[in-house]
């Protein structure tokens, strides 16, 4: 039994009443309340009492929760987190690897360089990483004006603060100790933090996909 425009409209605003408008989420979902409530509306019920009762089925769904690949300090409707840590967990474990490698690495085997060599090296991803910040700076400004939230944004803003290994690596210490070997520590700074820079142009490279897609289909 498929529901009426009146019918679809009354679910329309229990989404919107839920503050729920992800645009690569909200069709898919609203697709998945109506099947629903009319797979239930064939054994006879009304739609009213239908309704009431998926709306119960579907509030945990709609539950503030939070991730342990993302921290205590992000948290969203449990449908944006699934979907968030189905897209980000390779990328957790990437972002991880970064790091570790290549600490353990140099724990183990020792790099050092000459002085003039260091310098050069230290010269170079000190202008590079400002760029970086400066591109991270420009994602940021670019997600505010968009003002559209997809998954994707919401992963982009669990991620800017880790910009911040870059910051520690190169303007407060440095990949070179003054004997020019490598240090482990800061090293595996700026392996995470580029890496971070990665991960939010791969994010906002999807999220610009979205909003462009969206776009197209309201046109």
């Amino acid at each position: 039994m498929e529901l009426t425009t009146k019918e679809i409209e009354n679910v329309q605003d229990y989404l919107a009443s839920k503050n729920f408008d992800f645009i690569d989420l909200k069709d898919e979902i609203l697709d998945h309340i109506i099947s629903d409530i009319e797979n239930f509306m064939q054994k006879g019920n009304t739609f009213e009492e239908v309704f009431a009762r998926v709306k119960i089925r579907w509030e945990k769904h709609f539950r503030e929760t939070s991730s342990f690949f993302f921290g205590m300090l992000y948290s969203n409707s449990k449908i944006v987190v699934n979907k968030a840590v189905k897209q980000f967990k390779y990328f957790y474990f990437l972002y991880l690897a970064a790091y570790i490698l290549p600490v353990a690495f140099l724990k183990v085997i020792p790099i050092q360089v000459s002085k003039g060599f260091a310098n050069s090296i230290n010269g170079f991803l000190l202008g590079f990483t400002f760029s970086m910040l400066i591109y991270i700076g420009f994602i940021i400004f670019k997600i505010i004006q968009l003002k559209q939230k997809t998954t994707y944004s919401f992963i982009l803003k669990t991620q800017f603060f880790g910009t911040i290994f870059l910051v520690l690596a190169v303007f407060v210490g440095s990949v070179f100790k003054e004997n020019g070997e490598m240090n482990p520590v800061f090293t595996g700074f700026v392996c995470a933090g580029f890496t971070v820079v990665y991960i939010c142009h791969h994010f906002f490279k999807k999220h610009k996909e979205v909003v462009t897609k969206h776009q197209i289909s309201k046109t």
